[in-house]
């Protein structure tokens, strides 16, 4: 696994691995949800990304940690969207 690999988990979910690679040894992993996209107001802190042909929301606000076991595969990488990804979650943080 790697920061910003897309990753199916247990229950069919996708989800932003967003952990530093640098904490890997780590049981657990930082995740943002995704869900299907729809028209967002706030798209800053939930942009969309295209994954297999449909568009994705990364819905920050319900970010948190997972046990690495529910992990069931990566399906694909957004590292090429990092800034965006990381300009979501620094929103999340600190309100800007």
């Amino acid at each position: 696994m790697a920061q910003f690999d897309v990753c199916r988990v247990r229950g069919g979910d996708l989800v932003i691995d967003c952990q530093a690679n640098l904490l890997d040894r780590l049981p657990t992993r930082f995740v943002v949800p995704l869900r299907p996209a729809d028209a967002s107001a706030m798209q800053r802190l939930t942009p969309v990304f295209a994954i297999d042909g449909r568009d994705y929301a990364m819905f920050t606000p319900l970010a948190g940690a997972i046990d690495v076991r529910d992990i069931e595969a990566i399906v694909g990488s957004l590292l090429v969207h990092e800034y965006t990804i990381k300009t979501a979650l620094d929103m999340l943080i600190s309100g800007f």
